[in-house]
Parts: C-alpha cells; sequence; structure tokens
C-alpha cells in the first residue's frame, strides 16, 4: 500500500468512523429555472432558417450541404444570426469530404457524398423533432426517437443508439446551443446514493437515500432546489463497485455522496457533480480503475470531453482529485496486473498528448505501461477492505491527484 496508508494508525481509522453524516448540518440550494421562451424562439427561427438554406439549394440544382464550426463564439453566433447562408452553407465542389477541416475549425456534411448522404438525412430528421418539440414545448428522450426511427423508412439512418447521439451533437453544433436545449433529452443512467434529495420542477422529489441509488435527473431543466449532508462527493467509475460500497454502508462511514456514471458518465451525472462541488463547496474524489479507460473517464469528470467540448464550462469540475486506483500503488498492495492491450495502448499513448496531463498524471501513465488492475483486484483482499481501509486512508492522507 502507499506510504499514506502504512503510516495510518487505529486512532485515524476511528476518527473517520465516527463522524456520522448525522453530526453535519444540511445544506439547500434553490436553483433558477429560466423562462426559456426566448431560447425556444431563436431556435425555432435558427432551425426554419437552415431548412429555407437547404431548400434554395435544392431549387437551384445544387445536392445540399450543412457546414458548422466546432469552436463556439460570439462571432460565430453573430455571423450565424445575420447570415445563416453564407456562413454555414458553402457552395463548394463535390470533392468536399465530410471531416475536420483544422484551417478554419470547420465540418462538413455533404449530401453529395455516398459516405455522409445518411448522416445529413439523420441531421434535417433531428432538426425535424427538435423543431415540433420546441413548439410545443415538450421534451422525449433519444431513445424514444431512436425506436420511433426504427421503421421501414428510416431504420438504416439509425442502425445503433450512438448514431442518433453522434447527430444530436451535431445539430446542437449547427444551432449554436447545447444538446440538451433541442429538448431531446439522454436517457438518464447515472446513480447517485446518500444524504441528498432534488426536488423538480413539477415538485416530485428524488430521495437518493433509496435502495441501489436514485436515477440522477437532467439538473439544467429539471431541478429546482437540492437538499445535501455530506462531507464530500464520491465518484465510482463502475455500477458493480458502487452497489459494492452501498452495501458496506459508505455513505455513511465516509459521510460522503456516491455517484457513478455506470462507465463514461452522461451529462445528467457531470452536471450533478459540477452542482455539487460548486454550489455546495464539496470536495470530489474520483475512483476509476487503474487502466488508461479509467483515467479517461476521470478525465472527462474534471477536464470535460472532446464530443461536448463547447459544453464545458458547463460540465466539467476542475477539483476533482483522482484518489485511485494509482498504478503506483498496485506493487505495494500486492495486486495481480494484466499486460495492456493494444487498444489500451493506444488509449494510452492518447491520454499522454493532452495538454492538461501533470507531470504526477504522466508518472502514473508510465507506470502503467506494466500492467493493468480493477478496482475489484483491490477489493477482493476482504469484505470491506475498499470501503473501510482503502478510501478513508487516502481521503485522510490527502493521498490524491
Amino acid at each position: 500500500m502507499s506510504r499514506v496508508c502504512k503510516n495510518m494508525n487505529k486512532r485515524a481509522f476511528r476518527s473517520i468512523d465516527n463522524d456520522t453524516c448525522c453530526d453535519i448540518e444540511e445544506k439547500k440550494i434553490d436553483l433558477t429555472v429560466e423562462d426559456n421562451t426566448q431560447t425556444r424562439k431563436q431556435l425555432v427561427a435558427r432551425i426554419e432558417r437552415v431548412t429555407l438554406s437547404i431548400i434554395r439549394q435544392i431549387c437551384s440544382g445544387r445536392l445540399p450541404q450543412i457546414a458548422y464550426s466546432s469552436s463556439r463564439n460570439s462571432t460565430d453566433t453573430q455571423t450565424f444570426e445575420e447570415n445563416d447562408t453564407k456562413a454555414q452553407f458553402h457552395e463548394e465542389s463535390d470533392e468536399i469530404r465530410e471531416d475536420f477541416e483544422r484551417n478554419d475549425r470547420r465540418t462538413v456534411i455533404s449530401f453529395a457524398r455516398k459516405r455522409s448522404k445518411d448522416k445529413f438525412s439523420l441531421m434535417v430528421t433531428v432538426m425535424a423533432a427538435a423543431h415540433r418539440l420546441l413548439i410545443t414545448n415538450s421534451c422525449i428522450t433519444r431513445r424514444s426517437l431512436y425506436y420511433d426511427l426504427k421503421n421501414e423508412k428510416t431504420s438504416r439512418l439509425v442502425p445503433e443508439q450512438r448514431y442518433l447521439d453522434h447527430a444530436v451533437n451535431q445539430v446542437a453544433n449547427l444551432l449554436n446551443c447545447a444538446p440538451w436545449e433541442l429538448n431531446l433529452l439522454p436517457t438518464s443512467k447515472g446513480l447517485a446514493a446518500g444524504e441528498m434529495t432534488l426536488t423538480l420542477i413539477d415538485n416530485r422529489i428524488v430521495d437518493c437515500k433509496v435502495p441501489g441509488g436514485a436515477l440522477i435527473p437532467i439538473v439544467a431543466s429539471n431541478v429546482i432546489s437540492v437538499r445535501v449532508r455530506a462531507k464530500m462527493v464520491l465518484i465510482v467509475e463502475k455500477d458493480a463497485v458502487f452497489q459494492k460500497l452501498l452495501e458496506d454502508n459508505c455513505t455513511t462511514s465516509l459521510c460522503s455522496i456516491l455517484v457513478t456514471g455506470k462507465g463514461y458518465p452522461d451529462v445528467a451525472t457531470r452536471m450533478l457533480v459540477k452542482l455539487l462541488s460548486e454550489k455546495f463547496e464539496l470536495p470530489v474524489y474520483a475512483i476509476v480503475d487503474a487502466d488508461p479507460f479509467g483515467v479517461d473517464i476521470m478525465c472527462v469528470y474534471r477536464f470535460g470531453s472532446a464530443t461536448l467540448s463547447k459544453e464545458r464550462d458547463s460540465l466539467a469540475c476542475p477539483t476533482v482529485r483522482w484518489l485511485g486506483i494509482h498504478p503506483s500503488e498496485l506493487l505495494a498492495l500486492g495486486v495481480n496486473t494484466v499486460p495492456l492491450t493494444e487498444f489500451d495502448l493506444s488509449k494510452l499513448l492518447a491520454l499522454e498528448t493532452r495538454p492538461y496531463m501533470t507531470d504526477a498524471f504522466l508518472r502514473e501513465l508510465r507506470m502503467m505501461r506494466c500492467g493493468k488492475a480493477e478496482i475489484e483486484s483491490v477489493s477482493s483482499f476482504s469484505g470491506k477492505f475498499l470501503a473501510a481501509t482503502y478510501l478513508p486512508c487516502k481521503i485522510k492522507g490527502d493521498d490524491y491527484i
């Protein structure tokens, strides 16, 4: 085990175990749910202008194409609002490839190209669905739309759910908005557990003390108030480990709110973690597998994701602390490691080149080349080793990156 854990004494463990959530004052914050009428009207107008531009291209005898910027800024927004045809629809030759053009940071989807014809059609389909939802001020899940599209006419556009998810993000980039503002919401998958209740806009209460944890709703449009009694937030990569920590009463012993995105986190989970960090000023720790993908998941919470890079300010939580499992601990813990696959090595190389990687991160990544391990490998020493020894020891000793 790490030097910090070796030096921890029994008194320190008792101080953690006896500090229950009952001794902590409950905090409550009310969230302002803004009137989205004006935003919806603007998005409806943008969709209609995009549609008109497509119609004009077709009427002039051209196969239509869509172009959008990969970065959001005031200049792009102004250009789009004032002259969407010039900014978003280029009259370029069929030679245009559907890819990321680094010189002007623009992505082009052309109906003229075989490999992007279905992508273009799916984007138009998504805009049509969003247009209807925005006018009626209603929401549906992307999963629901996915099943609606699994019919004879459109099933080829969505062979898998991820095709629709990607199209929603593309349309959001095109319309210069956040994906959730299209009223096409991702299905909740993240869970939260502990002394926390969320009050929704329809006055329903989400009680996170329920067995197994509660599904995390979209905070931005649904939650009007949050009550919390906890000292920290603990992000857990996997649902299986999350459930094991609940069985071991980790929410009480660590006075914590447990959160899991069940792998790569969805928007709702990331929003909740950021809210708990910023509004309640709770320290946030993350425990992930000691492999490249575990580290990448932690980085999504902490630094944001490439897919939603425009929404980094509203989703990334820079205060997240990588608590473990650190590759540098595996030898001392006596964990048997597994060699990295080619896929793992590819991800590891990509991680090492990211601009936010510090020396501490890079040291751990270099040690990871010797082998990887899962959280379960550490928790297998004894029934409650993870909850009763490893986690409190690391937290008490500030042993994180």
